[in-house]
């Protein structure tokens, strides 16, 4: 029998034969894994809505959906989880399709105990391998993130510490609003390029004291354009979405914002979670121009903002994320809300 000594994985199990079912509960059960059965894919639902598993063991032929319909829908919302197929029918066009849903094994009935545990084993060796890859990958491209935004760093302190935390607050806004973990973490990396385009911008402007002038402003404006021409064109999904993020943070919502003056769902939902992010934590940090607001102060000039330049559901969240005592209002200077 094959090596076991960590079978520790949970494992869903459907199949509407329920002598299958036991039959598989007791190789799997004696082989040290935990598993829970189920014999059709609404109920499948129901236990993957209680607890995660590392493995889905299914039947092709299901009541209701198919298995082949249920391992589909599963893999793309359970990223963690490995499926294997089961069937009566050797038939490789059926196999061909099972794999092309993200299945890695194809077992047919009947099959033996040691069968059952090597597609098992295989599966879960596999898609440890890939966590493993993709968790280094993931690791790499957040390097490679820090690294391009080391030039803006070098010269912008105040930029630096902003980028950081402004990232962070973008993934918790994101996820405030009910977006799927993969894009929110996706929004968190990608959000932290969203100024990288002020290296196009001179020191006298970017690192300037006091306010700019007219002219001042109009080039310090287009760091937006500049950041999204270095990212564009990747066929890497974060550089893609940084890219669009760097494109459109100082859009407004109600329109005039820059550099393309669109307005309302004409704004992808990243670049407004990043415009109401990118506000909120510059107001609250020391700048080059003016001393930190308080956390109430803040609060007050994005609540002004609201349906002018964000948007209200993705301040809403926002607020709900960073909210603390209210301060009564009044008492803060009025200032343009898209600088810099």
């Amino acid at each position: 029998m094959p090596e076991t000594a960590l079978a520790k994985e949970r494992i869903l199990v459907i199949d509407d034969d329920a002598h299958v079912l036991e039959l598989l509960g007791r190789i799997l059960g004696g082989a040290g894994y935990r598993f829970v059965l189920a014999g059709d894919a609404e109920q499948a639902y129901m236990r993957l809505a209680e607890a995660p598993f590392d493995l889905m063991l299914c039947d092709v032929q299901l009541p209701g959906d198919s298995g082949i319909e249920l391992v589909e829908h599963v893999l793309a919302r359970h990223a963690h989880t490995a499926a294997v197929m089961i069937s009566g029918l050797d038939d490789v066009a059926l196999a061909d399709q099972a794999l092309a849903v993200g299945a890695y094994g194809y077992l047919v009935k009947p099959f033996t105990g040691n069968d059952v545990l090597r597609s098992v084993l295989g599966a879960l060796s596999r898609r440890r391998h890939e966590l493993d890859v993709e968790a280094e990958l993931r690791a790499s491209r957040e390097e490679t993130i820090q690294r391009l935004c080391i030039a803006v760093e070098a010269r912008d302190p105040d930029t630096a510490r902003h980028i950081g935390q402004m990232s962070e607050l973008c993934g918790r806004v994101a996820r405030q609003l009910g977006l799927p973990a993969e894009h929110c973490e996706l929004i968190r990396v990608a959000s932290a390029m969203h100024d990288v385009g002020k290296v196009g911008i001179p020191d006298r402007i970017l690192l300037k004291p006091g306010a700019l002038t007219p002219e001042e402003r109009a080039v310090m404006e287009t760091h937006a354009e500049i950041g999204y021409r270095i990212l564009v064109g990747s066929r890497s999904e974060l550089l893609q979405l940084a890219a669009l993020i760097a494109y459109t943070h100082h859009e407004r919502y109600g329109g005039g914002g820059y550099p393309r003056g669109v307005a309302g769902s004409a704004i992808p939902l990243e670049g407004r979670i990043a415009a109401a992010a990118d506000v909120y934590d510059a107001l609250t940090r020391d700048r080059v121009y003016r001393p930190r607001l308080s956390h109430e102060q803040a609060i007050e000039l994005l609540e002004q903002g609201r349906g002018t330049q964000f948007d209200p559901e993705v301040l809403d969240a926002l607020l709900t994320v960073v909210e603390g005592p209210r301060a009564p209002p009044g008492g803060v200077p009025q200032r343009d809300l898209a600088s810099g």
